[in-house]
């Protein structure tokens, strides 16, 4: 008795699925979590919210606060303050929050991507 197992390649499977660079699933990954980011980071004057949905090429696989003193304010032991959500280490209460909902949102979007095909 003998079969053979015929498969895709794996790039074959990423782009099926969206999982490349600028995909469709990359694609909805970077705007899901851009949009779960803007709610933490420190908002006087709303530049660095603004600045993550101009800054941030969705599918590029990377969320971009395009201010110089994003950092600072992020990451800076002297800063304290928080209001509500907004505050210091805004990408890692985010992930705390979120990674939950963003990993159910991504898994739903992904099926919905496989089963489309």
């Amino acid at each position: 008795m003998s079969f053979k197992v015929e498969t895709k390649s794996i790039t074959s499977i990423r782009k099926d699925l969206g999982l490349e660079k600028q995909g469709l699933l990359q694609k909805f990954i970077d705007k899901t979590v851009s949009e779960a980011l803007q709610p933490y980071v420190s908002k006087d004057t709303g530049v660095q919210e603004e600045s993550i949905k101009v800054a941030t090429v969705l599918g590029s696989g990377k969320v971009i606060i395009n201010v110089p003193y994003a950092e600072v304010q992020a990451y800076s032991p002297k800063i304290k303050k928080r209001v509500g959500k907004r505050g210091t280490r805004p990408w890692e209460r985010m992930v705390s929050d979120k990674k939950e909902t963003i990993l159910n949102q991504v898994s739903e979007y992904a099926r919905r991507l496989d089963n489309g095909k």
